[in-house]
């Protein structure tokens, strides 16, 4: 079944409004009395009967709700890549696997300097849906390097860069916290200075294998792996 998204809810009723009801009366043809499935995005899913249908909403009434843990708060700090098309991809696939929050940085080697937020939070809603999570992710617009590390409040950090090869493996690592972060470098890297930097911020060098990987796939196996 379809899922849908609100945030107008109250105790026993939830309204659909804009994309998201002409999604479910006009596109999927839904009529009075049909039952959707409506998530908040914070691991609520409701169970809903539509009422009635206006020319700009739509009223459901609760019939049945539930709300879902998340097993980890998975943090993903990264460099936006070159390609944004890359970054879309990136999203989606990161959404699919579990991510509580995702925070763009711009580095000393950071060719990208801006995104396009707007665009990113439709793709990850879209694979939010598509997929039948319940979890829609916090996406942060991009912060300089140093100021990333006010919005950290993860138990396990870590930082994975290719400037030691003697670093060990991520999945080595893991400790027993749900919240868990992870910064990811620029196609070029983070530089000497930023590792230092974040090693004395109270991260942990990590390496994610021997194969160099692209930026946007770093951020794919870095959420797997934090996943598990």
């Amino acid at each position: 079944m379809n899922y849908f998204y609100s945030k107008n809810i109250s105790k026993d009723f939830i309204f659909l409004e804009g994309q998201e009801m002409i999604h479910c009366t006009t596109v999927l043809r839904k009529k009075v009395d049909d039952v959707v499935i409506v998530v908040d995005g914070l691991g609520g899913i409701f169970h809903c009967k539509i009422l009635k249908i206006h020319s700009d909403k739509c009223d459901l009434k609760i019939i049945n709700k539930d709300r879902l843990d998340r097993k980890q708060d998975i943090h993903l700090i990264i460099s936006p890549t070159k390609n944004h098309k890359r970054i879309d991809w990136m999203i989606e696939k990161i959404v699919e696997i579990g991510i509580y929050r995702v925070t763009f940085m711009i580095c000393s080697n950071s060719i990208r300097q801006k995104i396009n937020l707007d665009r990113l939070n439709k793709i990850a809603l879209s694979a939010m849906k598509q997929t039948q999570n319940a979890f829609l992710p916090i996406i942060d617009n991009c912060l300089p390097f140093s100021k990333i590390f006010d919005i950290v409040d993860s138990k396990e950090k870590y930082i994975a860069h290719l400037n030691n090869k003697d670093t060990i493996h991520l999945h080595s690592t893991i400790k027993g916290h749900k919240k868990r972060c992870i910064l990811i470098g620029p196609e070029g890297d983070f530089t000497k200075e930023e590792v230092e930097y974040s090693i004395n911020k109270g991260f942990e060098e990590v390496s994610l294998g021997i194969s160099r990987l692209r930026t946007e796939t770093s951020g794919i196996v870095a959420a797997t792996i934090l996943n598990l």
